[in-house]
């Protein structure tokens, strides 16, 4: 064979290689974005875990970045799954996330916190513009057809409590202030918005 052929032939091996090669890595990239995706994700709705939410949080911390955290609980919830069946309460909780999706900015972090809590840390925003962004939260789940059902009778609102991260916070700390909030807000009858911690707080040590 002709050095020029055998060369020629050579150069197709390595470049079949290299086809195979690039494959191989894009496969490969492909299965790591799922595997990070699954271990990061909630599975039933798409969003972020708690321990990627909590991550995220201690990220902004870290950054420098004000943000406000909202912690948004469904109300009697344990009822719609004994009355409906629990596919009927897993349904209720997807479309809750649809709506948080919806209602905030590609730039916010959601995520299901556990069971039926969900939470979102909304970047840049003060207590007074995360109040509007909460009750706009709350009526829209209210309101929403797809949630409010006629044909099946099931009806979801949400209590939500807020709480704005100081820049030295830490995720817990902040955590457990929002989480009095929204014990308030149900405490106050549900289906509202509190970011009242000094009410929560008295609320939660008063027998």
């Amino acid at each position: 064979m002709p050095v020029s052929a055998y060369i020629f032939s050579q150069s197709e091996t390595i470049q079949d290689t290299c086809d195979k090669l690039e494959k191989s890595h894009a496969a490969l990239r492909e299965a790591h974005d799922r595997l990070t995706f699954v271990t990061s994700h909630d599975p039933m709705t798409g969003l972020l875990s708690r321990g990627e939410f909590l991550a995220r949080m201690d990220r902004k911390r870290d950054e420098g970045e004000y943000d406000t955290l909202l912690l948004i609980d469904p109300d009697h919830f344990s009822v719609i799954n004994d009355k409906h069946g629990h596919s009927k309460g897993d349904e209720a909780l997807v479309r809750i996330a649809k709506a948080l999706v919806y209602a905030t900015r590609p730039g916010d972090s959601i995520g299901r916190l556990g069971g039926e809590e969900f939470g979102v840390l909304l970047r840049h925003v003060r207590k007074e513009q995360a109040s509007t962004i909460a009750e706009n939260i709350r009526r829209l789940i209210e309101g929403s057809p797809w949630v409010k059902g006629q044909q099946d009778g099931v009806k979801v609102t949400v209590s939500i409590g807020g709480a704005e991260i100081p820049r030295d916070a830490d995720a817990q700390d902040v955590l457990r202030t929002a989480g009095r909030c929204l014990f308030e807000a149900k405490q106050r009858g549900r289906n509202r918005v509190s970011f009242d911690y000094e009410a929560a707080k008295l609320r939660v040590v008063t027998p």
